[in-house]
């Protein structure tokens, strides 16, 4: 039977495995363990958007060429650089979109002491009924082996397919996403380098700021400066409130590693949060930072 060309494309494939699974499912002795390793799978799978309930995340997948394929330790995601959206944007945007997504549901993970690991390649993609044949889906399961820390790493492929893209010119210097959504590491635990998405940053900048419930009779009622102030104080809040739970999760999950290999993970992800801090907060508090894990 030949191949129908339509089910064929060329894109994004991300790769996502939660960490852990398998000892969690393996040291499992009650219902309510069994309850509890469900229950995240899900929250994980709904982060990821697989099988979204909401009216506007499906038109927008549909639009995108998006598809999320969930098994129970692992996600598997595709969009096209040839969908609807990008007859319009063109794939660059779309593309960096689909990065500042799995940027936002990595931090939901981690902030709520979910740790995943993973990678992103560019290539071909072929999915029809339960068939699914991929190169890049490949090179992104053996690309996330290989990370080997609670990061998000980015393949060779997709990462020249989008710094030389040419739609990256019609950004700034200062707003170039490149630069503003990935992060080179040299010295891994296994002694490799990669580029990886900079989850953190991406998670803060679009923290909501929300009024609080008490001060929005105060907020309606004032001068304009006043209200700014306010905004930039509820973002600050956010921000800060952020960084403790991400702080907080890193530190639970070092003080119950189960040996080094898995501590070292922890080391290199309370290395990243303080660099990530220091980087977007100008003074950061030392509350905000972890400091030297062993």
């Amino acid at each position: 039977m030949a191949i129908n060309t339509r089910f064929i494309t060329l894109g994004m494939v991300s790769f996502v495995d939660l960490l852990g699974f398998s000892e969690r499912v393996m040291a499992m002795r009650q219902e309510e363990e069994l309850e509890a390793i469900e229950a995240d799978v899900r929250r994980v799978q709904e982060w990821f958007e697989h099988r979204p309930g909401d009216k506007h995340v499906k038109q927008s997948q549909n639009l995108r060429s998006k598809k999320v394929l969930a098994f129970s330790d692992c996600l598997v995601i595709s969009v096209s650089s040839y969908s609807e959206s990008t007859k319009w944007d063109g794939d660059f945007d779309v593309l960096m979109n689909e990065v500042a997504d799995i940027a936002m549901a990595q931090g939901r993970c981690v902030m709520n002491g979910i740790f995943i690991r993973g990678a992103s390649e560019y290539g071909l993609w072929y999915k029809r009924r339960d068939t699914m044949i991929s190169p890049a889906m490949v090179t992104a399961y053996n690309l996330e082996h290989a990370a080997c820390v609670p990061m998000i790493a980015i393949a060779a492929d997709l990462m020249q397919h989008l710094s030389e893209h040419p739609h990256r010119k019609f950004y700034s210097d200062d707003s170039d996403p490149i630069e503003k959504y990935f992060r080179h590491y040299d010295d891994l635990p296994n002694g490799t380098s990669q580029w990886f998405i900079d989850y953190l940053p991406i998670c803060l900048e679009a923290a909501d700021g929300a009024i609080a419930a008490n001060d929005r009779k105060k907020y309606t009622h004032a001068d304009a400066q006043t209200r700014d102030r306010m905004r930039n104080e509820a973002y600050t809040r956010d921000c800060q409130e952020m960084v403790t739970w991400h702080r907080d999760a890193i530190l639970a999950a070092h003080a119950i590693a189960a040996s080094d290999t898995v501590r070292a993970k922890y080391v290199w992800l309370a290395a990243y949060h303080d660099d990530a801090v220091g980087r977007f907060f100008v003074d950061p508090s030392s509350d905000l930072l972890i400091g030297q894990l062993l």
